[in-house]
């Protein structure tokens, strides 16, 4: 689900030609140019940054954005950048585009689920509420394998009770990666997650700790 980081970028994947074109329908906003500027949204929706102010208001343009790239609805002018089926979608995505939300959204428990689900790194731009929630954090990293990463940056409290853990790594055993360095090497927790994954686990590796977006390590 790769997106371009920058409009500069974004105008590598088109000809110069091309993109002068659909900037110039842009700045125009011609209605016949309409679904030729949507066509080429959903395509590259990043080219959402180079659209006049009321073609960013628009919140058919800017979900055919989202729809392709979910952090261009950074580009989108207020309110739409408030607007919670547009964030939804974004995270749907691209669950990263978590960061790029406000307050508000990146407080909303279904939002904040649906970018972990996508992504489980997008836990580190979710609330501190959310992050000391342990049943929230539970659902959450219980949505497959994608939301491992989320157990990285539950509350500091939460990464020092065994007894939490052990159910995170029930519920999801790929967390095992993503646990403090000392906790994923704890027998109990490789028990937990070799009985329910079914695979070697080498809790010894040097790689079996985290600092932040870390890598699940497995033989």
């Amino acid at each position: 689900k790769h997106c371009p980081k920058s409009i500069q970028q974004s105008m590598v994947f088109m000809s110069e030609h091309t993109a002068k074109e659909l900037l110039a329908r842009a700045e125009h906003a011609l209605g016949t140019d309409r679904p030729q500027i949507l066509e080429s949204l959903r395509k590259n929706g990043n080219l959402l940054a180079r659209m006049p102010e009321n073609l960013r208001a628009d919140k058919e343009v800017v979900l055919a954005a989202v729809r392709q790239c979910g952090s261009a609805l950074e580009f989108a002018m207020d309110p739409l950048r408030s607007d919670r089926e547009l964030a939804f979608e974004a995270v749907k995505q691209s669950g990263d585009a978590l960061g790029i939300l406000q307050d508000t959204l990146r407080a909303d428990r279904e939002v904040v689920l649906q970018a972990v689900t996508e992504n489980g790194n997008a836990m580190e731009y979710a609330d501190s509420t959310l992050r000391s929630d342990p049943s929230f954090l539970l659902h959450a990293i219980g949505t497959g394998a994608a939301a491992a990463p989320a157990v990285s940056f539950a509350a500091e409290e939460l990464l020092q009770d065994k007894s939490f853990l052990l159910q995170v790594v029930r519920r999801n055993p790929w967390t095992l990666g993503f646990l403090p360095g000392t906790v994923c090497r704890d027998p109990d927790m490789v028990h937990e997650a070799v009985k329910r994954n079914g695979r070697r686990w080498d809790p010894l590796h040097p790689n079996c700790k985290t600092n932040g977006r870390s890598t699940w390590v497995r033989n």
